[in-house]
């Protein structure tokens, strides 16, 4: 409900995009722009909105997958 307000709010249609995972993963990675981080050759991660190098914690799930890009908290 907030996310379709907000939506609303900036005039933006909403449509459904079930069972499109890579769309539904564009706008997510979109919409957290700001707390997102990209995979870099070396296997270390670069924040995006001010350029920092992160790295995933070793006792995560996602430390033996890296993903291309993560959205972190």
């Amino acid at each position: 409900d907030q996310l379709e307000g907000l939506l609303e709010r900036v005039e933006i249609e909403v449509m459904s995009s079930r069972g499109d995972l890579e769309a539904i993963r564009k706008a997510i990675t979109s919409g957290y722009f700001p707390i997102c981080a990209r995979l870099q050759r070396n296997g270390s991660y670069t924040t995006k909105k001010h350029p920092q190098t992160v790295h995933i914690h070793p006792s995560s799930g996602l430390a033996q997958v890296l993903p291309r890009w993560v959205v972190y908290h």
